[in-house]
């Protein structure tokens, strides 16, 4: 399965060893467009936790000093890699997307743009973390990934926002 979900749906894809390279591949290409540091741009979500069954887009999380305050010039620069900001608002973060072809309806990747070190950017890696070197509770979020992706094939938020309580488990461990 190539990258990419059409918006709104839930797509579950088995793990491919290919998902790796396709992520070095942004991030070499975020680092050439700004002045971001290798270290501050992270593999994280589904498809970063080898043996996970996952929705075939790369989840990017890219910590800065201060996420509120970039510059135009880092979002211009972005751009010029195919990444856009979405009119996602979120209190801790901002979105970002990339899209197969210019309909911008089948994304590739969202990247989560949060200041470095803080509460967000910590919990995403701790849970990341987490399903890496714990295959219970991988294998826990796998089933419960799949019995949501057949609940909700189309309504995407509907399927993350029923993984939430599962999330937020791991991060009060």
């Amino acid at each position: 399965m190539t990258l990419g979900v059409y918006r709104g749906q839930v797509v579950l894809s088995d793990y491919q060893d290919a998902w790796v390279n396709d992520f070095e591949q942004v991030k070499q290409d975020i680092i050439k467009a700004t002045d971001i540091e290798s270290n501050d741009i992270q593999h994280i979500g589904s498809i970063s936790i080898p043996g996970l069954a996952a929705k075939p887009i790369i989840d990017i999380l890219i910590g800065v000093e201060d996420y509120k305050s970039m510059p135009k010039s880092f979002y211009d620069a972005l751009i010029t890699i195919g990444i856009f900001r979405l009119r996602v608002e979120r209190a801790d973060e901002i979105v970002l997307a990339k899209f197969e072809g210019d309909s911008f309806q089948k994304h590739t990747c969202f990247i989560h743009l949060v200041s470095k070190e803080q509460q967000k950017w910590t919990d995403l890696l701790k849970f990341r973390d987490y399903l890496r070197s714990n295959p219970d509770a991988r294998y826990e979020y796998q089933h419960l990934k799949e019995y949501l992706s057949i609940q909700y094939p189309d309504n995407r938020a509907k399927y993350t926002q029923e993984k939430e309580a599962f999330v937020n488990s791991i991060l009060n461990k």
